[in-house]
């Protein structure tokens, strides 16, 4: 029988708010699958729309690594897609072979030259896409050779996506330079940390990149500034699952179509390994099934933005085939907020989506009500 988690992994959920049967599930071709990205940023396999939710395996510092152990826990931990270095064609292609038979999909970078890599590997069945640039707006190339670097690719293999990722408000200047803008959003560092930053980041890359109807993947912090540069960061401390999930959510509202969160392991600068933070990992694995769940509504809902007046506190309502839904997220560190937010007419009552998260707001006169203590995700399903 075909699990709805791999029934996710596969973009293959159709039913709002619930997994489909294994009869609606229809079985991956061997290598020559289609991806593409839509008119509205949503990624697609097959002609079926598919929300990448997943980590970087960034372990390209070492040979000694384990790589195809890495991905065997991400793929227990339900997550579809890694992001991923190759060294070595041989052993890189024993990694995709793993990857396929887990079900994860691959975005690739190479060590070397990325045509070779694409040549090589452009008919494997869990190969998703090409990383073009990491950090591309760190000043060292221009729009100009990243798009070259994508005409090129896209030459070589059609059926597949490029992908580039950044870090500053420049990267808007990249956004017709690949298929997939990443904006990487990591700001736990030493101090208090500016969480809402995340929301704002990904509003800048999600605004370039609608205009050439690209899709925003957005890379969430998922390790330890002390880990990657100890001598800068003496006193950074990795997110707390708590930040993690307001993060996420926040890039969901701000207009993100996949989630790669940096880093389920990276062997220099003193290296970091996720699951030696049990709090953090075993936290990031609760998203998946709460994703799983959002995906058809996240994938093709409408989304309207709500303005709540005030600095801490975002929130948006998805809309789809009579359906609601609505995120409530307040960034804020110490300031509860109570809230009254407008919704569409003729909805009644809010139903929480999750057990054992933060709930307790309520439908009152046409708002969505209550209050919202510092770092929450509300979400709710809307009911007529």
């Amino acid at each position: 029988m075909i699990s709805a988690v791999w029934a996710f992994k596969h973009g293959k959920i159709s039913h709002l708010f619930s997994s489909c049967s294994a009869a609606e599930v229809v079985a991956a071709s061997q290598g020559n699958q289609k991806f593409y990205i839509r008119a509205d940023g949503t990624t697609m396999v097959d002609g079926q729309p598919f929300f990448p939710f997943g980590l970087y395996q960034a372990s390209w510092e070492s040979p000694d690594d384990n790589p195809i152990e890495h991905i065997r826990q991400i793929a227990a931990g339900g997550f579809n897609i890694v992001h991923a270095s190759a060294i070595t064609l041989n052993n890189y292609e024993k990694f995709l072979d793993e990857a396929h038979r887990l079900g994860i999909y691959v975005i690739s970078r190479p060590d070397f030259n990325i045509l070779t890599l694409v040549n090589a590997f452009k008919r494997k069945p869990a190969v998703i896409g090409w990383n073009l640039a990491d950090d591309v707006d760190n000043g060292k190339r221009t729009p100009e050779q990243v798009l070259k670097y994508h005409v090129q690719v896209k030459a070589t293999d059609p059926n597949h996506v490029t992908y580039v990722t950044g870090y500053t408000n420049q990267i808007g200047n990249f956004a017709n330079c690949s298929d997939i803008l990443a904006i990487q959003t990591y700001p736990i560092r030493e101090g208090d940390p500016d969480l809402g930053s995340t929301y704002s980041m990904v509003s800048i890359a999600h605004k370039a990149a609608v205009k050439y109807n690209k899709a925003v993947y957005v890379n969430v912090q998922a390790f330890d500034w002390a880990t990657a540069d100890s001598d800068k960061y003496k006193n950074a401390r990795p997110p707390t699952a708590e930040e993690v999930r307001n993060m996420t959510y926040q890039a969901i509202l701000a207009g993100a179509k996949g989630i790669i969160y940096y880093s389920y392991h990276y062997r220099g600068y003193g290296g970091w390994h996720l699951p030696d933070n049990p709090d953090l990992w075993e936290g990031m694995k609760s998203l998946v099934p709460e994703i799983k769940q959002l995906s058809p509504m996240l994938l093709d809902g409408s989304l309207k933005k709500i303005n709540t007046r005030t600095r801490d506190i975002f929130a948006g309502i998805w809309e789809l085939k009579g359906q609601a839904l609505a995120a409530v997220i307040n960034t804020s560190y110490d300031r509860p907020q109570e809230v009254a937010l407008a919704i569409p007419a003729g909805l009644q009552s809010a139903r929480p989506m999750f057990q054992n998260r933060p709930a307790g707001m309520f439908v009152k006169d046409g708002k969505l009500s209550g209050l919202i203590k510092p770092l929450e995700v509300h979400i709710y399903k809307l009911e007529k």
